[in-house]
């Protein structure tokens, strides 16, 4: 064998050697997502859907017709807004503290001159029990009744019930009936030889169950917004009748306005009525004295002796301090009279009450829309609920 074969031999075998060792690879042949499955899907469902859609009709006709029941049962309330724009403080801002608080871009609220009731607790003053008692007796005019009549009685005895609260509440009153325990209207106020206090008592809130009811309704009929930006505040009122709806409104903005202005000038008027108070002693001691002094000088005319410039003198002293402290407490009262003027707040009102000529509610045709709405969505869910109910049970029997 010559070396020309041994070479050939040697390369063929490190060939073999090679192809032994090589990796093979094997293709994967991916293949897309398949399209069609999830539009038979979809088309499967429109065709359960058409095929039971006597379904859908018959929900859909139960629920409208429900509807209907609603929207035309439904007592008709109204409306009326009131937009007041309370008067503002002025700010006392914050000098170089603030221009340097600014600079390192902090932002400095301006610093409120005095103790200002916030606009924003309005609302909790409205919605308060001691402001609502005020009102529950407040008299309104009604049409249907020729005198006026507190609000609480109105509220009580000529507004009417809501039909579904009726038939809601229909369940209980039977049971009501039929075992003989029916709320007590009896009166929870405090009895007249309980051991508390007068001025305890008289600090206590004790109404009837009827009272209280009738004022829990009175704060659910009015609503109070404010907008931040502008600081108008809205007070709405909701009733039966519109002109109560307007008079009560109004009459809310006046009783409001009374106890802003009670609140934010109660320190002014005490101070006021105090100064005034010392302001008259110091005149009556003023005008005594000066009376005694011309007195004096009437009956010593032309013969003063070293008693009577004596006794002269200490009656001018006197004078002279009673004439200072009178002009002193002139001064102090007028004052804090202008402190109390400049203290009284002012309410603008932007716009009054105004009897509403178009109920609020019932919005009839809404009604309707969200009632087949509803009955839609479950005429569907029906179809869906069966059909996915129907595969689980298939696929058990096939397992």
């Amino acid at each position: 064998m010559n070396n020309d074969d041994q070479k050939n031999k040697k390369k063929e075998f490190e060939t073999k050697k090679i192809n032994k060792s090589e990796i093979q690879y094997v293709s994967l042949n991916i293949t897309g997502i398949d399209d069609t499955a999830e539009e038979i899907d979809i088309y499967e469902l429109f065709f359960d859907v058409w095929n039971q859609r006597n379904t859908i009709y018959k929900v859909l006709g139960v629920f409208i017709i429900i509807g209907l029941f609603f929207a035309l049962l439904s007592i008709e309330e109204y409306s009326t807004n009131i937009k007041l724009l309370p008067e503002t403080q002025p700010e006392l801002p914050l000098g170089r503290l603030g221009s340097l608080a600014t600079q390192f871009g902090i932002s400095a609220a301006p610093q409120s001159s005095g103790d200002v009731l916030a606009a924003n607790l309005y609302s909790e003053i409205i919605r308060s029990n001691a402001f609502l008692l005020t009102l529950m007796d407040y008299e309104v005019v009604i049409s249907s009744h020729p005198e006026k009549l507190p609000l609480k009685t109105y509220i009580t005895d000529h507004q009417k019930k809501p039909f579904v609260n009726q038939i809601l509440l229909f369940p209980f009153v039977m049971r009501d009936l039929i075992t003989n325990s029916s709320k007590s209207e009896g009166d929870l106020s405090i009895p007249s030889d309980s051991i508390l206090d007068q001025s305890k008592k008289n600090r206590l809130v004790s109404m009837s169950n009827t009272d209280w009811e009738t004022l829990r309704e009175i704060r659910q009929r009015i609503l109070t917004s404010m907008d931040n930006e502008t600081g108008i505040i809205t007070v709405s009122v909701k009733m039966q009748d519109p002109l109560v709806a307007a008079d009560i409104a109004d009459e809310i903005v006046q009783r409001l306005s009374e106890y802003i202005i009670q609140n934010r000038t109660e320190k002014a008027r005490r101070d006021v009525e105090f100064i005034e108070d010392r302001f008259n002693d110091s005149k009556e001691r003023f005008e005594q004295v000066q009376r005694e002094l011309a007195e004096f000088n009437d009956a010593n005319r032309g013969q003063l002796t070293a008693v009577a410039r004596t006794e002269e003198q200490l009656l001018q002293s006197r004078y002279n301090l009673n004439f200072n402290l009178y002009n002193s407490m002139a001064e102090r009262l007028e004052e804090a009279r202008i402190k109390l003027q400049e203290d009284t707040p002012v309410i603008n009102i932007l716009e009054p009450a105004s009897i509403p000529d178009e109920r609020s509610e019932p919005n009839r045709i809404l009604i309707l829309i969200l009632f087949t709405s509803v009955g839609l969505i479950l005429g569907l869910s029906i179809i869906f609920g069966r059909k996915f109910f129907n595969q689980i049970r298939s696929d058990s029997n096939n397992a």
